[in-house]
């Protein structure tokens, strides 16, 4: 019993560990308002000159071992009601690293998946994940406010 306990925290600490990056990412993005820039303008294709605001999705997939991160994206394309959803959507159009674009592909499926399918589809894709995203988003509003 208490090796099962010790694999679930270690798991946990994966996704909180994915989210954390995540949101710094976010953070360093819209710390130049580069990000909401773009939320207010029409064309997002003018992006050569953020190579330095890139999101590190490779690292973020590879600590998404319970598919929480896939699952937050998805429930993001069901839903983006508010600026902060829609920026974590935006990042998904930011010109990603080499090394991340294959990574940046697996979120970008599971965004569309959420924006066709709806939230009950995101969870039969991402059983494993045991949050919801309502409770992933205020974990991420709280590490945005520390």
């Amino acid at each position: 019993m208490g090796y099962k306990l010790i694999i679930l925290l270690g798991l946990l600490l994966g996704v909180l560990y994915s989210l954390h990056i995540l949101v710094k990412d976010f953070q360093s993005i819209t710390s130049g308002k580069l990000l909401m820039k773009f939320l207010f303008k029409r064309d997002v294709s003018s992006q050569s000159s953020n190579r330095y605001h890139t999101v590190r999705w490779k690292k973020i997939l590879l600590h998404d071992t319970i598919q929480c991160a896939r699952y937050l994206y998805c429930d993001l394309g069901a839903n983006t009601d508010n600026e902060i959803r829609r920026g974590f959507a935006l990042m998904l159009t930011l010109e990603p690293l080499e090394e991340d674009k294959s990574s940046l592909q697996v979120f970008q499926q599971a965004y569309e998946l959420g924006r066709t399918s709806g939230v009950k589809s995101c969870r039969n894709e991402y059983p494993v994940c045991p949050f919801d995203g309502r409770f992933l988003f205020q974990v991420i509003a709280y590490l945005l406010k520390t």
